[in-house]
């Protein structure tokens, strides 16, 4: 039987951090990257390798003399490629829009009152308002993208268009950059089913039923991923994994926890603001956005070997980029966000997946 070795990263120092480096250290380092059991790779520009090794056990032999070689040890080492895809933010601002509110004191005087450079206004645009959409996107593309997204514009003239059909268009339209986290998994879990020993084949431990009974979580579901592991997966110590659920999923959970009658421990862990859970001694985390952005199959949940899954990008290159002008042609100030991201897994046995 095969044994993981975690191969740890190799440190790189030799890039310092540049202007607008903390605004892009505060989208990649979000911390729920790491809830849901993902690594960020920096310094990607193009592709990278990805490496799971393993070692062959059963070679110990009775030695009979001098000149006897098992030759059966050796180290086996996979390789996968981790390719990240460009991406941009640009957007244009009327500073006029700011007219005849608290931030009409915020803008420049004369000619250059449409100008929004230097001002309060572009501070807090830039800072607050690009920084949670850039991390937002981002985050809903390396989680639900897939390139094969119909991006057909609704019928009629944009005029036309309901709010909720512009909504619908643009969501349609950011996650088709690239294949994400549940488009992996899913293509996964179809080559385990065409070949069980597919080495980018995910278990998928059980189908969740759209209405979840009571105590669903808690007695079926989390028994069935954790018991459902791969052996190779099972060798991984659980403190270095995690439980991610749906908001459904994880309702249900709290609730079967958090019965007075059945659980006061629990009821009362709850009540002093320590609710932290886990089971059999690996921790729980609620993704809220698999409800908010996906129209089917909205009770996910999976269990993972934490950085099982790698997010590429090129944070730290030249390629990069977050920046600012006005221009007078147009009278609009220009916001663009250049970046790359990718994501990948070195082997299916890092991750077991229901839904």
């Amino acid at each position: 039987m095969p044994v993981l070795i975690k191969l740890d990263q190799t440190s790189y120092c030799g890039n310092e951090p540049g202007p607008g480096e903390v605004i892009r250290r505060g989208v990649f380092e979000t911390p729920e990257l790491a809830d849901f059991g993902f690594a960020v790779r920096e310094d990607v520009v193009v592709r990278e390798k990805m490496y799971l090794a393993s070692m062959q056990e059963n070679i110990t032999r009775k030695r009979t003399g001098c000149g006897q070689f098992t030759d059966s040890g050796r180290l086996i080492v996979r390789e996968k490629y981790l390719d990240v895809t460009p991406l941009q933010i640009w957007d244009r601002l009327c500073a006029e829009d700011f007219g005849a509110t608290v931030w009409e004191l915020a803008r420049k005087k004369g000619y250059s009152i449409n100008d929004l450079q230097n001002t309060e206004i572009q501070k807090e645009l830039i800072t607050v308002f690009y920084q949670n959409i850039w991390k937002r996107d981002m985050l809903t593309i390396a989680q639900f993208g897939d390139t094969a997204t119909d991006v057909t514009p609704p019928a009629g003239a944009e005029s036309t268009w309901t709010p909720a059909q512009k909504l619908d268009y643009n969501y349609r339209q950011t996650i088709s950059s690239m294949n994400g986290f549940w488009k992996l998994v899913f293509q996964g879990v179809a080559l385990k089913a065409a070949d069980a020993n597919d080495p980018d084949g995910i278990i998928r431990a059980l189908t969740i039923p759209g209405t979840l009974p009571v105590d669903y979580t808690r007695d079926v579901l989390l028994p069935a991923l954790y018991n459902g592991q791969s052996l190779l997966m099972d060798q991984v110590n659980d403190g270095e994994k995690r439980f991610v659920l749906s908001r459904g999923l994880y309702t249900n959970f709290v609730n079967s926890m958090t019965r007075t009658a059945a659980i006061p421990a629990a009821y009362e862990k709850l009540q002093s603001g320590q609710a932290e859970w886990s089971y059999m001694g690996i921790k729980i985390v609620k993704n809220k956005m698999i409800e908010q952005k996906v129209a089917t199959l909205k009770n996910r949940a999976y269990l993972i070997v934490d950085g099982g899954f790698e997010i590429g990008t090129d944070t730290m290159q030249e390629t990069q980029t977050m920046e600012q002008w006005y221009s007078k042609d147009f009278d609009l100030n220009n916001v663009q966000i250049r970046y790359k991201l990718g994501e990948q897994y070195v082997d299916g046995d890092v991750i077991i997946v229901a839904y």
